[in-house]
């Protein structure tokens, strides 16, 4: 009898194409993942740019824009994971933790992001 008769295909093969097809599909996740951090990372970079230039700064306007692109994005972020401040010489900081949750079938795998940025105020 022949070994190779068109139409079969061994069961390895198949465990094989699934195992790279796994492999690809937490790749992309964890790329888009990794994206949207680069993303926010950008975003709050221009926050804090904007904020540095004005005369008065509103800790909850700031915390809602950041709330707000996040959302735009697609990370969550909650007003408890923002920390802002304005310490002596005029030097604001703003600190952001989120977790962005990557979804697998029947396991959701979260990556811990922190953002912090530090600009100098000149008024």
């Amino acid at each position: 009898m022949k070994k190779n008769i068109r139409g079969e295909f061994k069961l390895g093969f198949l465990v094989y194409v699934l195992i790279i097809a796994a492999i690809i599909y937490a790749g992309y996740k964890w790329g888009e993942a990794k994206w949207n951090y680069e993303n926010m990372k950008e975003e709050i970079t221009e926050i804090s740019k904007f904020w540095v230039t004005q005369k008065t700064m509103n800790n909850a306007l700031i915390k809602k824009s950041i709330i707000d692109k996040g959302e735009k994005i697609g990370i969550t972020i909650y007003e408890d994971d923002i920390e802002i401040a304005l310490k002596e010489g005029g030097v604001l900081t703003i600190d952001v933790y989120s977790d962005t949750p990557i979804k697998f079938p029947g396991y959701t795998y979260y990556i811990e992001h922190h953002i912090y940025k530090v600009r100098k105020r000149f008024y």
